[in-house]
């Protein structure tokens, strides 16, 4: 059996400086400096059968009722999805931050 193509519902940005956009050129100017630009301009295929083997299979596992980790199986492959996967697959560097700040730390 082929493999059906989702078709995309979410789109790639175009970081692409314009007369028409001028407004947004500072926030196109930090997105193309963020580490955050690999997670915005990848353009992964979605496969509509492996999506939905995921989602039915897909099992959410926690620490101390906070969920970490989605598993699932897709074709007989075990597939997890953790912000350490996240981080690693992107590059982003991003594991030993704070994850939550106090209020006056925010106000500051």
């Amino acid at each position: 059996m082929a493999l059906r193509f989702k078709n995309p519902h979410n789109y790639l940005p175009i970081f692409e400086k314009t007369d028409k956009n001028t407004t947004y050129h500072s926030i196109i100017d930090v997105l193309t400096s963020s580490k955050y630009k690999a997670i915005l301009t990848t353009n992964a295929p979605i496969y509509q059968d492996t999506l939905r083997d995921f989602w039915e299979n897909a099992e959410i596992e926690s620490q101390k009722k906070v969920p970490y980790v989605i598993t699932s199986k897709v074709g007989g492959t075990l597939v997890a999805i953790s912000p350490t996967a996240i981080s690693t697959t992107f590059g982003l560097n991003d594991l030993a931050v704070k994850t939550s700040f106090e209020k006056r730390e925010l106000h500051a």
